[in-house]
């Protein structure tokens, strides 16, 4: 798998030195509240960044996120992200995406493949679909969502979605725009398991975007 990816960025090279280059970045810091447990919990990615580089639509992305200490003995995931994403003349966004993830010490993990469109119903609304598929463990999910802007610097999500266990799941999410590349944003999501009272997460995130030939 890893030298699959390795040849498909290799191929891209000398078409991507001669065309023009968008080039992204960010970082994120987050922490989370377990309702379940009425206690704080150490979020998924405590601590992740990634860059990005993008050409006529195909992308190629990097994403490294440091791991909760219950994960032990891996630290850090790196994800391999290859796709494509366009936008008609209609106003409809399709992606198509291959992801690679890796973990520090146990090596390869999971592949996932993503196919989704969004397109905006209105100024302030928007609203996207998305399936994905799990190699190695053949799950399977979809998800619907949207995304509703208040004001230029507020903003609302939603997210429903299921997967091939069956299980229900959903998000709530609020994101203040501190500035361009500065975000603060609040995220609940729960599940219809039995037991479970939701998560809550609180992220910082900062992006960044060059381009260039």
């Amino acid at each position: 798998m890893k030298y699959i990816l390795l040849g498909a960025g290799l191929a891209m090279l000398p078409f991507a030195a001669t065309a023009q280059v968008s080039l992204s970045g960010g970082a994120a810091v987050a922490t989370s509240y377990d309702l379940t447990t009425d206690s704080n919990s150490e979020a998924d990615y405590p601590l992740s960044f990634y860059l990005q580089a993008e050409t006529n639509g195909f992308y190629g992305q990097l994403w490294f996120g440091t791991l909760p200490g219950g994960s032990a003995p891996d630290k850090v995931e790196m994800d391999v992200i290859l796709g494509y994403g366009t936008e008609l003349s209609s106003g409809l966004g399709i992606d198509l995406s291959y992801s690679a993830y890796f973990l520090d010490d146990s090596g390869y993990d999971e592949a996932e493949v993503i196919a989704a469109i969004s397109y905006g119903l209105s100024d302030s609304l928007s609203g996207s679909l998305a399936v994905g598929y799990l190699v190695e463990s053949e799950d399977s999910y979809i998800e619907a969502g949207v995304d509703y802007a208040l004001t230029g610097d507020w903003s609302l999500q939603a997210l429903l979605g299921t997967n091939s266990s069956d299980v229900i799941y959903y998000e709530l999410g609020v994101t203040y725009a501190i500035s361009d590349e500065v975000a603060f944003n609040i995220l609940y999501e729960d599940d219809d398991t039995t037991g479970n009272d939701g998560l809550i997460t609180f992220t910082m995130s900062y992006d960044f975007s060059l381009s260039g030939n």
